[in-house]
């Protein structure tokens, strides 16, 4: 007993002495470094900016034939020969490594380790999200870009190597050192673009939006540091900028021979990665670029009318184009194409309200039951208005926008989902339409109802696979029916059919749809009819005549 009480003060003591040892090596070490930081902060930056500069045209030099060189960089901040090793992503300040014996137990330095970068704020800043996990495994295809990854979250996957190449040319492209002239516009050169911006001004620009750029992920970005953080957002935001002002001189009949374009399923692929959530660069650091790049002459295009001219292929609108107000803040190009489509709903203000909160608010008939209670569906005549669902009460005649469903635009709706879900500020507009899609919908019969009536038209397979997608997506959907925007509607509709589904009507509606829905069988019945008659008069004069014979 006295052995071990006796190791137990000796553990004690050394403890003890280990705390005062590193005490008295970390206070000179905190002082020393304060004296020296204010100095360091003044140059830091501008090393920094430099340094990072020469880091990403020494990658774009790697470009054979590109002719660009380091030496062709435009800085506006000082020049320096220091290395960006010294860059600090906190405060933009050289790192000064602390002398601190820390225990050897694996939790604490993990817990140490965590909390030198990590902070997660209020996070009322997030704006891209990593896409939830109920919703993930509806369709993991949806969420997972193909061909090319923008923002950190898939940031480095050798999945997307093969576009790193096309993000290094459309750059060299944006900043004019390129022979190729199909990317810029009419009366608009190379050496123009030379001599607007260069690669300093932009990488300058983008770190000092780097804070704010993390800040608008909702996961701590612990695999970039400020290097190649900063270098993804120049690259990756190049990359878009030129893409959609070459898309923009490809739909206007002029011929751009870039392999993005002449690849049939490239665009097209593009178009859907771009569109995902996890798959995001912060709208605001698009439009900085794109303001640094823009020549003078082109104040009046706007980056969010090339936005929904790129998108607009994947929901085809015919000559209807969609508008969005230039001025507003978005967050990034998915929440752009929503908003697009939002046009057409009622704002709030007129829009019924102090409704009784009850089951009425809420569609309960499935389109089956609906159909047999005299409710006819029509196609609503305007594209655009996707989500404007409208029930004229006297006719009884619901008007829904035709909706089609296929590879392209069901990964669309998705995402659109996925962003109402997690963003508190984004009304969910699609996730109500689809949970209004779900009451309407229990089988394949109800599919087929819409489908006759040009609802719903899809390339999924068979109607019963339909169903189980949309029945799917409602479980998944946090939903409150009281403030959904189709509450109106829904109760109309409701009460339509209980008024209706004690009329008379309704039965010959049933005895019409199931027995007489084709021309042929009305005739057969008339025939039947005429030879019932036939028979009955035969009758008649025969027994007439047995009773009564002439005399």
């Amino acid at each position: 007993m006295i052995r071990k009480s006796l190791h137990f003060s000796v553990k004690q003591a050394c403890c003890c002495l280990r705390i005062l040892q590193w005490h008295l090596k970390v206070v000179p070490c905190k002082k020393k470094v304060g004296k020296q930081r204010t100095h360091r902060n003044k140059v830091a930056y501008g090393r920094a900016s430099e340094g990072l500069a020469e880091s990403i045209a020494e990658y774009l030099s790697s470009t054979q034939g590109s002719g660009y060189t380091p030496d062709h960089i435009a800085s506006p901040v000082s020049t320096s020969s220091s290395s960006f090793k010294s860059y600090d992503t906190a405060n933009h300040s050289p790192k000064t490594q602390r002398q601190t014996t820390i225990p050897d137990d694996g939790w604490v330095i993990e817990i140490n380790s965590y909390g030198e970068g990590a902070g997660y704020g209020s996070g009322k800043a997030w704006t891209i999200y990593r896409v939830p996990r109920n919703m993930f495994e509806i369709s993991k295809n949806a969420f997972i870009p193909k061909l090319v990854s923008v923002g950190p979250f898939h940031y480095g996957d050798h999945c997307y190597k093969a576009m790193e190449g096309h993000k290094k040319r459309y750059l060299l492209r944006l900043l004019g050192y390129t022979d190729d002239s199909d990317g810029f516009a009419e009366s608009q050169s190379s050496s123009d673009r030379k001599q607007h911006v260069g690669l300093g001004s932009l990488v300058s620009r983008m770190m000092d939006l780097e804070k704010t750029t993390r800040e608008c992920y909702s996961e701590t970005v612990h695999n970039n540091k400020s290097k190649s953080f900063v270098q993804m957002m120049v690259m990756d935001g190049c990359f878009i900028v030129e893409l959609l002002r070459l898309h923009r001189n490809s739909i206007s009949n002029k011929d751009v021979d870039d392999p993005v374009f002449t690849t049939r399923w490239m665009l097209c692929t593009l178009q859907r990665d771009l569109l995902m959530l996890e798959n995001q660069l912060p709208f605001q650091v698009l439009e900085v670029l794109f303001d640094l790049t823009k020549l003078p002459g082109q104040e009046s295009v706007h980056l969010v009318d090339l936005v929904l001219e790129f998108f607009n292929p994947l929901l085809p609108r015919g000559k209807e184009k969609l508008k969005v107000n230039p001025n507003d803040k978005y967050d990034h190009m998915l929440d752009v194409f929503r908003t697009g489509f939002l046009a057409a709903i009622p704002p709030a203000a007129d829009r019924v309200e102090d409704l009784v909160t009850d089951k009425s608010s809420d569609l309960l008939n499935c389109a089956t039951e609906l159909q047999e209670a005299g409710l006819e569906f029509s196609k609503s005549q305007q594209p655009t208005d996707l989500l404007n669902i409208q029930f004229d009460r006297p006719s009884g005649t619901l008007n829904i926008p035709p909706l089609r469903m296929d590879d392209n635009t069901v990964p669309l709706f998705l995402n659109f989902m996925a962003y109402e879900q997690c963003d508190r500020d984004a009304q969910p507009y699609f996730s109500n339409h689809f949970m209004f899609l779900d009451r309407l919908v229990n089988t394949a019969k109800d599919i087929e109802v819409l489908h006759n009536n040009g609802v719903i038209n899809h390339e999924l397979g068979s109607d019963k696979d339909v169903a189980i997608l949309i029945n799917r997506l409602s479980r998944e959907i946090i939903y409150d029916a009281n403030s959904c925007h189709l509450r109106e509607p829904m109760r109309e509709i409701n009460l339509y059919h209980n008024e209706c589904a004690k009329k008379c009507h309704v039965w010959f509606k049933a005895l019409k749809r199931d027995y007489f829905s084709s021309s042929w069988t009305l005739a057969s019945l008339f025939a039947a009819i005429f030879l019932l008659v036939l028979t009955v008069c035969q009758t008649f004069f025969s027994a007439y005549a047995y009773f009564k014979p002439p005399n």
